[in-house]
C-alpha cells in the first residue's frame, strides 16, 4: 500500500510525461521537492499511529472506528502547510 504522498509523486510523474511547457515542468519539479522535505513528517504520523494503537491494544482498548477523522482531520497538516505559504 502506497502512502499518500507517495500516490501524489506518481500522478506528479505522469503529468510532467504529458507536459511540453518547460514552466509547468518547473512548477511540478518545486511541487514535487516539497512532497519530498514531507515525508520526515509523515513518517512521525504513520509511527505515531503505530504506537497509539500498540498502546491501545496492551490496555485493552478496543477498535477506534473513524481513527483519521478523530486524529488527523481534525487539524488537516496539509491544509495548514499550504496556508502558511
Amino acid at each position: 500500500m502506497k502512502t499518500y504522498r507517495q500516490e501524489l509523486k506518481i500522478w506528479l510523474d505522469n503529468k510532467k510525461k504529458d507536459t511540453q511547457s518547460d514552466e509547468i515542468i518547473d512548477f511540478i519539479n518545486e511541487l514535487q521537492k516539497q512532497i519530498k522535505s514531507m515525508e520526515p513528517l509523515e513518517e512521525h504520523m504513520v509511527n505515531r499511529s503505530y504506537i497509539k494503537g500498540y498502546y491501545d491494544s496492551e490496555s485493552k482498548k478496543g477498535i477506534m472506528s473513524n481513527h483519521y477523522k478523530y486524529s488527523y482531520k481534525q487539524h488537516d497538516v496539509l491544509k495548514e502547510m499550504l496556508l502558511k505559504n
